[in-house]
């Protein structure tokens, strides 16, 4: 079991609090309460319609879908929706909210993102939200979506920007984020993903995925704000990349 692999778990299990830098079960993973949370939904819902709404989604491979904190709004946009992630933990998660919410056309599985047990040329768009930054071999995931798209397919990613000074220090601290240091530069990434894909849009995003309240979420809505004031994308806390197979 990976670092990675550790962590969440023990995040899913213990149902853990959130502290300075680590995310904790209730504002970042339990699907009962964010896929019903009007600013995440806000934040999924803009994402989704922005980037899915005009390209073939009739058939989606989610990877890294964790506990499934935007399957409501996923679930509008195909027809199908085979939803990957390493955690049995997540996953068993996913699938209950699933069944409780009647989501008959996403179907949660565990596996690897680096060795997908799907055949070439299968889906029309691959989605990676908060992935790339977490697997050990970013080429290898790369090149495994590239197989399974079909020609002309899309592959949509949403990331942390370490150019952001907030989401630099919130992934530095704790082990289980620090990749993205090395990888989450927009440059970085879209030069990584360019590789393979042909780049249609990137976007940055002044969103945190997370709830808050009292203090912290006076001060992070102030954090946000000002960013918003400034104005400059490429430092914005999240971006979304959106590539074609060529």
């Amino acid at each position: 079991m990976s670092s990675n692999d550790h962590h969440y778990k023990q995040v899913v299990r213990k149902q853990s609090k959130t502290k300075f830098a680590s995310c904790g079960f209730d504002d970042r993973f339990d699907p009962f309460t964010l896929n019903k949370n009007k600013k995440i939904c806000r934040i999924y819902g803009n994402l989704f319609e922005n980037f899915l709404a005009d390209i073939p989604c009739e058939k989606i491979l989610d990877l890294g879908c964790g506990t499934g904190i935007y399957f409501d709004l996923l679930s509008k946009y195909a027809g199908q929706v085979e939803a990957l992630d390493s955690s049995e933990d997540m996953i068993r998660i996913a699938r209950k909210y699933c069944e409780k919410s009647n989501l008959l056309n996403i179907h949660p599985h565990t596996g690897s993102a680096e060795l997908l047990e799907y055949q070439d040329e299968n889906f029309d768009t691959v989605i990676a939200f908060d992935l790339l930054h977490h697997v050990p071999s970013v080429d290898t995931v790369i090149n495994e979506v590239y197989r399974v798209l079909k020609p002309g397919g899309h592959f949509l990613v949403f990331e942390p920007n370490i150019c952001n000074p907030l989401m630099f220090f919130a992934h530095a601290i704790p082990a289980e984020e620090r990749l993205a240091l090395k990888r989450n530069r927009p440059s970085v990434l879209k030069s990584l993903l360019e590789r393979k894909f042909e780049s249609i849009r990137w976007q940055g995003i002044c969103e945190l995925i997370t709830l808050s309240s009292g203090i912290k979420k006076l001060i992070l809505d102030s954090y946000l704000s000002l960013n918003r004031l400034i104005s400059i994308q490429k430092i914005y806390p999240r971006q979304a990349w959106l590539g074609k197979k060529i």
